[in-house]
């Protein structure tokens, strides 16, 4: 809300790039490649070119010969048309009411998603553990790949345990074997980071993978092993000359009839954020599915009314009242490569059951003393401020003040070297726009702040955590919100070596109604007890 004309920018071919300056304290979901609606007009206002939340800058591409008037708010544009995930879900429910939802024929893995029955395997007896004696979840991963019978693998990666990594060493060993492989996610991004990991682990492993990629620009996959489908039909067509070995794309690429049993494998990663009905409607396009992700981090976005456990991801839905994966029903990688051990014990305890152990190459990680923010571990930084509800400048002037103490401070990665710290080696996270804009305007600019949201699958040797709100009167969006478990869980899982809680002391004393606020307030409490 509240755009101010700038002018313009530049020129990309026929479209204008036109630039607006807006208040950033203020919450949007608005993005890079949206096409956002002027709430005047009841039209597309442009593309997003650019967008900067820290600035309040945003660029919108235009038609160089509209007469649009400029707005001066936008809004979420339409929703996608899911047309062809719908019609993949019907092909599915009509099989199910002619044959049964239980028993051999097409769509196998996604009738056993639906009624979360443990995965398959040819040669192999179910009820037992997918992990033998004396064996890494790798290995026990890069078995079962081969092994895939018409089902439906979850496999569930807390933060830093190698999730892309296992999945990437999959996909090639699959390959390796002749099988033809999909990946997908909810978006570009995920898919490409992926993508990127299978092309560097085949070319060190000497495989040859054939990929092709449906992708808009900006999000495509820069390799001499990659083809950039400009159409669907492309896909289709690749797929029918047996070009190539591994397709990337999303839920609406996947759900079409001419790519339904074309795969031998899907992996769908990010497959906590991805919906229980999106992954029926692409399972369709192979005979097994991998699912990546992991629950206790950021779920899905859902907004709406959905029938009683339709609202749910794909792994929250197979994981059911589990927190963690069983033994017998999937894999959990259960150790992680970036969390100090001391960082490690807190994440563990409170959010995998006590799973989750760190490498021995984590213990080294360190940052040199001299003040309270010296070592590794947890911190809890007391604030005191009241009347504050989505933004603290007294939070922003302590965080300062710690920043500045910790910039060229000697920090020890895993492998011993050591070396000052940057502004790059901070990472600053808070749950409102308003807070991260107020924050940013404290610090030197390199230090990244954002959102929660902003910063999954990234990492730093120090992540700090401010909460902003003054007190449980005062949040915004329900206590829900902002003692929620996977956000406390990703925010303090991006430290490699230390991770700060700034916050208000009046949100440790809380009033809880139900167990599940209980739950969710113990957390926090539990940092501060851990902290030192």
């Amino acid at each position: 809300g509240g755009l101010n004309y700038l002018g313009e920018t530049e020129i990309i071919k026929q479209s204008v790039i036109h630039r607006y300056k807006f208040d950033p304290e203020q919450d949007h979901k608005i993005k890079k490649g949206d096409i956002p609606f002027d709430p005047a007009t009841e039209k597309s206002a442009g593309t997003v070119h650019y967008i900067d939340s820290l600035k309040g800058i945003i660029d919108l591409k235009r038609g160089g010969r509209s007469t649009a008037p400029h707005p001066t708010s936008v809004i979420p544009g339409t929703p996608i048309n899911t047309k062809v995930i719908r019609e993949a879900l019907v092909t599915v429910a009509r099989w199910v009411i002619d044959h049964g939802i239980d028993s051999p024929g097409p769509s196998r893995s996604v009738r056993d998603l639906l009624l979360s029955l443990p995965p398959r395997f040819s040669g192999l007896s179910p009820g037992e553990n997918l992990v033998n004696k004396g064996e890494s979840v790798l290995e026990a991963a890069r078995r079962l790949a081969i092994l895939l019978d018409e089902t439906c693998l979850p496999i569930q990666g807390p933060p830093g345990a190698g999730k892309t990594y296992t999945g990437a060493r999959m996909i090639v060993d699959l390959v390796r074997q002749g099988k033809r492989v999909g990946i997908t996610a909810t978006s570009h991004k995920a898919i490409g980071n992926l993508l990127k990991e299978v092309c560097q682990y085949s070319a060190h492993a000497g495989v040859t993978v054939r990929a092709i990629q449906k992708a808009p620009d900006g999000d495509q996959v820069e390799a001499v092993n990659v083809v950039q489908a400009k159409s669907n039909q492309e896909v289709e067509n690749a797929l029918d000359l047996k070009e190539v070995d591994v397709v990337a794309g999303t839920a609406w690429l996947f759900a079409r009839g001419g790519l339904t049993g074309q795969l031998d494998v899907l992996f769908v990663d990010e497959a906590a954020q991805m919906s229980l009905a999106n992954v029926v409607g692409v399972g369709g396009a192979a005979n097994s599915i991998v699912l990546l992700g992991d629950p206790c981090q950021l779920a899905q976005p859902s907004q709406g009314s959905h029938p009683p456990g339709a609202e749910l991801s794909a792994l929250e839905h197979l994981l059911g009242e589990h927190i963690t994966i069983p033994p017998d029903r999937g894999l959990f990688l259960d150790i992680t490569f970036r969390l100090h051990p001391d960082v490690c014990q807190f994440v563990s305890e409170v959010f995998y059951e006590g799973r989750l152990e760190a490498d021995k190459s984590c213990t080294i990680q360190a940052i040199a003393g001299g003040s309270a923010l010296g070592g590794t571990g947890l911190r809890y930084l007391s604030s005191e401020h009241e009347g504050n509800r989505t933004s603290s400048t007294e939070e922003a002037k302590l965080i300062k003040t710690e920043v500045a103490a910790l910039l060229g401070r000697e920090w020890t990665d895993h492998t011993g070297h050591k070396r000052p710290l940057i502004y790059e080696d901070i990472l600053v996270v808070a749950p409102y726009n308003a807070q991260v804009a107020r924050i940013a305007a404290f610090l030197p600019r390199g230090v990244r702040v954002g959102t929660v949201d902003k910063f999954q699958g990234q990492e730093a040797p120090i992540s700090i955590y401010s909460m902003a709100t003054s007190s449980t009167e005062e949040i915004p969006r329900g206590a829900d919100f902002l003692y929620s478990a996977n956000r406390l869980n990703v925010a303090v899982s991006r430290a490699r070596g230390l991770a700060v809680l700034v916050c208000c002391p009046g949100l440790l004393r809380v009033r809880c109604r139900t167990p599940k606020e209980m739950r969710l307030v113990n957390a926090f409490c539990r940092l501060v007890e851990l902290a030192n």
